[in-house]
Formats: C-alpha cells, structure tokens, sequence
C-alpha cells in the first residue's frame, strides 16, 4: 500500500518528522481531553448500569462468571479496576472505554507507512472528532472497546501484507483472543476477514499454478510461509493462553471456557429472531449519512483511490467495509453503537483519500474535495459536540438508544434523602420498593446500590409489600393505586426513545433535523412514579 499512498517521497517530506510528532502528541491530547471532559453529563443508560453494577459486585467480592447476555468479561474486568482506582461511580464506569477511545485514536498512527504521513495523522484525527465515536467512547458499553481491539488488528493485518514480520502472528492472534473475550461481534469480523483471506489464496494458488510461479512467492500465502512455523506455534500458544485466562476468570471459573467457546455463539445466534431495536436494513447507511460527512466524504475518495491502483491492502480495507456492512445490515439486531464497526474500515480509506488529496493538492478538483472535506470536517465537529456534551440524552439524537431521562438522577437524589428521613423516622433501615417489571429496575440497581431496595414485578401488586417509598412503572400504575391510598405521588420520565418514521421524511424533514434537530414523527416515553407516604412527605416538607 506504501508504494500507492507514497509515490511522491520529495513531497511527502514537506510533513517533516517534528510535524509528524507534534500533530500526533496534539491529537492524541484532544482526545484525552474531549473524553474524558465532564463524564456526568448524562443520565446511566440501562446497558450502562447493568455492566457498572457487576463490576462493582466483583469489586464488593460478588464474584465474576462470563455470561453471554451481557458479552465478554474484558470490559467487567477494566471497569473493576476502574472502580477501585477512583471509587466506584458514574465517572468511573465510563472511564475505561473513555481510555479505550482514547487508545483508538492513537493505534493509526502505527499506520504512517500504509497511509502515509497525512493519511494517518486524518484517520486518528477522525476517529477523535468523530461523533459515532467520541459518544460512545463516553458511553458505557463493550462497543468502543471491541473497535479498538478490531482496529489494532486490522492495523497488524496491513503492516502483515505491506511487510510480514516474526512478531506479527504473536501480534494478531493475541488480540484476536482479547476480542473475542470482548465481545462475540468478533465472530463476524473472523468471518468477514476470513473470507477475504480464503479468496486471495485462492486466486494465488491459480495464478502459481498456471504461470509456473511457487506459491511461496505470492503475496499473501508467500508471507504466511515466509515468518515461519514456530511463529504462527507462538501465536496460537499466546492466543489458548489469554482466551483461557480471560475466561476463566483467570482460572478460578473453568466453566467460563465452555461458554466462551460454545455459549456466546449459541446464545446470539438465538437472538437473531428477537430483531432488537426494530430498525430496517438500511439504518447504518442512514447513521453514517446523518453524523459521519467527513468520513464519508474521504472515505469514497480514499475507495476511488484503491479501486484505481489496486493494492492488496487496500482491497482489504475495501472488502473488510463491504462485508462488516453486509453482514450487520443483515442480521436482525440493530442498534446505533454498532455502527462503530463498519465506521472503522472507512475511517482508514478516508485516511488514504486525504492522503491523496494532499499529494494532488495543487489540482483544481483536490482543492474542491479539500474545501468540502473541511466544511465536513466542521459540521462533524458540531455534531460531535452538540451530541457528547449538549443533547447526551436527547431523544431527538439518532445515535441516543432508549436512553434513561434527565429526570433519573434527581430523583435519585430524593429517593436517597427520603430514605435517610424515614429510616431516621422509625429507628431502622427503610427498604425502598422498586418496580422491576419490563428492565424497569434499572438503571436503579446502580444508582441504589448502598440502599436496601425490594425489586418486584408490580404487574401483580398483591405480591408487593408496599413500603413508604415506592417506585412504580407507569403501565402497573393503575393496579397498584389501591395499594397507595394515604401516598403522595410524582409521575416522572423514566426513558425516552424516538423511533423515526423513515417513509415520511424528505429531504426537507431531514434538514431541519440535521441543524436544528427538529423531529418529523413524536417521540415516547416510559413513566415513572415516585410514590411517598403522606406521614413521611409531611415530615419532609416540615424540614
């Protein structure tokens, strides 16, 4: 790929090494900052809360067993720690994939001879400004952290078919291994990338056969012979050896193998029907479309590129888009945080398109894309902004998935403080009764933990013994009401979502979405009330 993007040394050295390092150590300080900056801007998502709460248990000495539903035990694993270097919170739960998005900005610049010096520094550059990115990289959920892993290796993939190295099996199995312990999406990224593997050799095996050529001259299958048997040996041991430790639980639960080998597969295969999210097939297009017009925009210039000087690297990056598009247009659960995957092989052709529109930078038709890449570039930037920091639970947001409301942490507050005042009141613990019908007990079992809380299905309210703090979802309202004569109650938005009707927006709806956020079919809700004993009410307003 070096020889397409760099074909022009003189030129290339007018980005000089020092320029080279200061706009890596200036990107990579943006990205700190526009992480980690004010990570308690936004309410805990439900998914959130489930995975800061079994990492708190673990840190409690709860234990840790990998269970598919929630996906692999890296994330559990880096979340505990994070709890316990800051105290366990919100701003700790979200630190690690903060760090991870971090480190995702960071991995392309191992790519300055692929992309080239340009390139390279545009691909890290994106990914930091990016808004699919940057909010999930502030989000969390095990997605920032699989992308990082996926780009690493696909960073070890393209250094592999531009030059194999000894340490390059070692390399990808490795982090094939924690992929896979991250989450099982790595199975289509195999599947996606195996498939372009079995195609090159395959077309190798016949051109050697019928030009006469050995195959360990080829390109890709020359390569794999070339690092010899004891490397790919070494790969394959670091891989049985980190799949089996971080499985396992670092061997205190060795039946966490098996369900890493068997279980996550069979258990998201079975998901397939379910169809979560209920988006059409085309949903990533449409996310891509809507946030993502830099990437876009570079990333078809940098497609153009390969298709014009064909290199195996870039087919690669091209069939690794295609596929991973394909593949998650087609299975049935769609949700926003997984357009990071098919985001991250175009973020890695747009660094070859700016690359090249650097090189032919002095071209009236370069200089165009330049200006539109930047015009792009700034509205990525508002994007990212407004989504990260000023809408983080906003419906109205394409890429905010059922998201707890800003009511949550308020009443959070006031569930803490009623519950101090009427433990106080009658001389022992009160136990606050949650409605856990539907997932409505989250994301309270986080933000109640170091309460006594009663979790209970209020869809069959004679099973509920009702406490003078009550929490109850809006659709067992009516049922429970009989139980709550003599409360005092408060109705609230637990979550909010927007499911847009595709078929009845034009081109016009869509512009008022994109600058002002203006929606073209109503948003829902899930309500919640918060219900007081009038003895304990009293007593709260009389304080």
């Amino acid at each position: 790929m070096n020889e397409q993007i760099e074909n022009t040394a003189g030129r290339e050295q007018q980005i000089t090494d020092k320029v080279w390092l200061f706009g890596c150590l200036i990107i990579t300080a943006a990205a700190v900052f526009v992480r980690f900056y004010d990570l308690l801007l936004k309410p805990m998502h439900h998914d959130e809360a489930q995975h800061a709460w079994f990492a708190w248990r673990v840190l409690e000495g709860g234990g840790y067993a990998y269970d598919p539903t929630y996906h692999g035990p890296v994330q559990f694993y880096l979340t505990t720690l994070a709890h316990l270097i800051l105290g366990a919170g919100e701003a700790s739960a979200r630190a690690a994939p903060a760090l991870m998005g971090t480190v995702a900005v960071f991995v392309p610049f191992f790519l300055r001879r692929q992309l080239g010096t340009v390139g390279a520094l545009t691909a890290s550059a994106l990914l930091c400004i990016t808004p699919s990115y940057l909010y999930f990289s502030r989000f969390a959920r095990e997605d920032i952290y699989v992308a990082t892993v996926t780009l690493a290796l696909v960073v070890v993939v393209l250094r592999f078919l531009d030059e194999p190295r000894r340490w390059h099996p070692v390399a990808l199995l490795g982090l094939l291994a924690v992929s896979f312990a991250t989450k099982e999406t790595t199975y289509i990224s195999v599947f996606v990338a195996g498939l372009f593997v079995l195609g090159v050799a395959a077309v190798e095996l016949i051109r050697s056969r019928r030009g006469g050529r050995p195959l360990r001259q080829t390109k890709l299958v020359g390569g794999v012979v070339s690092v010899g048997a004891d490397a790919w040996a070494w790969g394959g041991s670091i891989f049985l050896v980190v799949y089996t430790l971080l499985f396992s639980s670092f061997l205190t639960n060795p039946a966490g193998l098996k369900e890493g080998l068997w279980g996550s597969l069979s258990y998201w295969l079975s998901q397939q029907p379910v169809a979560r999210g209920g988006q059409p097939w085309f949903y990533y297009l449409v996310l891509i479309s809507a946030y993502e017009w830099a990437i876009l925009l570079l990333g078809l210039v940098g497609i153009a590129v390969v298709a014009r000087r064909p290199n195996l690297g870039g087919a690669f990056l091209v069939w690794f888009l295609a596929g991973s598009l394909t593949v998650y247009s087609w299975a049935s659960e769609r949700m926003p945080w997984l357009v990071l995957h098919p985001l991250l092989p175009l973020v890695l052709l747009a660094g070859i398109g700016a690359q090249a529109l650097w090189l032919a930078r002095r071209r009236t038709a370069a200089r165009v894309s330049i200006v539109l890449a930047a015009f792009a570039v700034a509205a990525g930037v508002w994007f990212a902004f407004g989504l990260a920091y000023v809408r983080p639970a906003d419906a109205r947001e394409l890429l905010v998935q059922v998201q707890s409301s800003e009511d949550v942490p308020p009443v959070r507050e006031e569930v803490r403080r009623l519950q101090a005042l009427a433990s106080r009141a009658v001389g022992e613990p009160v136990v606050v009764q949650v409605d856990s019908w539907g997932g409505t007990g989250w994301p309270w079992g986080w933000y109640l933990r170091d309460l006594p809380v009663g979790y209970y299905d209020m869809s069959v309210p004679d099973k509920v013994p009702v406490g003078p703090i009550v929490l109850v979802a809006d659709p067992n309202h009516a049922a429970m009401q009989p139980l709550l004569r003599g409360y005092v109650g408060t109705r609230f938005r637990l979550r909010v979502w927007w499911v847009p009707e595709w078929g009845a927006a034009g081109p016009g709806e869509w512009l008022r979405w994109a600058f002002r956020r203006e929606l073209w079919s109503p948003e829902a809700t899930m309500d919640e009330w918060l219900y007081v004993r009038r003895d304990i009410a009293t007593l709260s307003e009389s304080r």
